[in-house]
């Protein structure tokens, strides 16, 4: 049996496979099943943690959060964000005056996620193209733009049916279709760009020590977040990519309080009710716990891969609030699943019976 702990996030396994650490889950604890409230920050997990080789200065990720783009100091890629694989190795930005890749300064997703918008501005050095949108599930360049000019923010219209891009002294929209300039204005609508947005929701997170971001990018849908840095404990810098909680709290089953409620340790009791023995190798447990605003504490204990023929999962959230002599009191536990075979897929959480 493997158990560790690192900054608040416990997880343990059954012999065979390695533990879950770092505060990270990984593919085979996917992103909680969002409902229709508004995304809650504070109570927002790690979907995933990628290593990069060089740090980060821009991301993006695609409006359903599925794909990540990460420009790097000399590199730019695509990512999928589930299981963390590497899937495109993009080109980037060249001139004929340097060897080297220039500095990417803007990246976007279309609306539907099947283009991606690059933008490059280097004091001195002439660019090929300051302007390039590429297929990110082929790697194939589709159009390269702007020339010279050089190019700073980017942003795609709503109909996703062209970009925009701060090229030279004002604003372009181009046209996905003809690559051709079909609009001009002083700068990039307002709206369109969503780095205030996402500043805001980092400033939420629930792991405030993993230090100052190098770059962050919020979802179309508000509901995944991209920071890129390098906590002062990691030897590389790394982009987490969180999800936010919904707050209404719809999307769990609320449970009866087991008999005994207070103690010194909410792991401990967690654990102690409704934590289970892994007689099955590849089973895993995780535990979070973090404090929220409000004074109270938040654990959340998940099992997955169960050795159980309708059941791949529990994901129990428990709410607990301090009393005197630094005592803890669960006044709240809620709970989901997910399914091997239905109603649902997989990898949602659910509250519907498994077939």
């Amino acid at each position: 049996m493997v158990f560790r702990e690192h900054q608040g996030v416990w997880a343990r396994q059954g012999a065979g496979r390695l533990a879950i650490v770092l505060g990270l889950v990984a593919s085979i604890l996917p992103a909680f099943a969002l409902g229709g409230g508004p995304a809650d920050w504070q109570a927002a997990d790690i979907q995933h943690e990628l290593e990069l080789e060089e740090r980060a200065t821009q991301l993006a990720l695609s409006p359903d959060g599925t794909r990540l783009a990460s420009a790097e100091e000399s590199s730019l890629k695509v990512w999928e964000v589930a299981s963390g694989r590497l899937i495109q190795r993009l080109d980037g930005h060249r001139s004929p005056e340097v060897e080297w890749t220039l500095p990417v300064t803007g990246l976007a997703f279309s609306p539907d996620g099947s283009v991606l918008a690059s933008t490059s501005w280097n004091p001195g050095v002439v660019p090929k193209a300051s302007l390039k949108l590429w297929d990110p599930s082929t790697g194939e360049l589709l159009h390269s733009l702007a020339g010279s000019q050089g190019c700073r923010e980017v942003a795609f219209t709503a109909d996703g049916e062209s970009v925009w891009a701060a090229c030279g002294r004002d604003a372009q929209r181009y046209s996905l279709a003809t690559g051709e300039v079909v609009e001009r204005a002083g700068q990039v609508p307002e709206g369109l760009l969503t780095a205030s947005d996402a500043e805001a929701a980092a400033d939420a997170l629930p792991m405030p020590r993993q230090g100052p971001a190098h770059a962050l990018a919020l979802s179309e849908a508000g509901r995944h977040l991209a920071w890129a840095g390098r906590p002062p404990t990691y030897p590389a810098p790394i982009v987490r990519v969180w999800q936010a909680e919904a707050s209404d709290g719809a999307d769990y089953l609320v449970l009866d309080l087991p008999g005994e409620t207070v103690a010194r340790d909410p792991v401990t009791l967690a654990r102690e009710h409704y934590s289970r023995e892994l007689p099955n190798p590849v089973t895993v447990e995780q535990i979070e716990q973090r404090m929220l605003e409000s004074g109270e504490v938040r654990v959340m204990l998940t099992l997955s891969n169960l050795k159980d023929d309708a059941l791949r999962a529990w994901r129990y959230r428990l709410t607990f609030e301090p009393r005197e002599e630094g005592l803890w009191e669960l006044v709240r536990v809620e709970r989901k699943h997910q399914c091997w075979r239905g109603p649902t897929e997989p990898e949602e959480w659910t509250t519907q019976l498994c077939i």
